[in-house]
């Protein structure tokens, strides 16, 4: 059933936001780039855009995206473009990526379809995508973690006039 998949504090929350952009990542390396944007993010949108950090897509995510407007994720991409490119996808994007772009495209991919199935997908969908540099370190790669700054500042700006055109806010992003 598809009230299963729904957040357990959705109902609480009294009105859903309209936006919700999901940092997808881990807690190493480049791969936490998703959650460092998030957190670059944390106090400077619009009250109606809530942030949510996981660490892969799969039926959580879909719980999340459940009764939204628009949604953003924002994930690490392994797709041979120099370090800290950042790429913007949709949904429909994923079905024609040929080899691994992110290093969760698959699940992604599956998550989409079983979210459409469910009737919980989101009608915008957004994907950033950060080219993350193939050593890996403890810590996020500085071409990365620029990426990162430089996608929390478009989204940011993005945001805040999203309430009263959000048109105007899907073509301001320009990546």
């Amino acid at each position: 059933s598809v009230h299963l998949l729904r957040h357990p504090l959705s109902e609480d929350r009294g009105d859903t936001p309209v936006i919700r952009i999901i940092g997808l990542g881990s807690p190493f390396g480049d791969d936490r780039v998703g959650w460092h944007v998030i957190e670059l993010l944390q106090g400077r949108l619009d009250a109606q855009v809530d942030l949510v950090t996981l660490d892969r897509p799969g039926a959580a995510m879909i719980n999340w995206m459940a009764g939204v407007q628009r949604l953003v994720i924002i994930d690490a991409l392994a797709s041979g473009q120099p370090p800290g490119h950042i790429a913007r996808l949709t949904a429909a994007d994923l079905d024609s990526q040929t080899g691994g772009t992110s290093s969760h495209q698959l699940d992604l991919a599956q998550t989409f379809e079983l979210a459409c199935a469910l009737d919980c997908l989101p009608d915008q969908v957004e994907i950033y995508g950060i080219e993350i540099d193939t050593l890996q370190s403890a810590e996020l790669s500085r071409p990365v973690m620029d990426a990162a700054a430089t996608l929390a500042r478009r989204l940011a700006g993005s945001f805040s006039t999203a309430a009263n055109e959000p048109q105007a806010a899907v073509d301001s992003i320009g990546v």
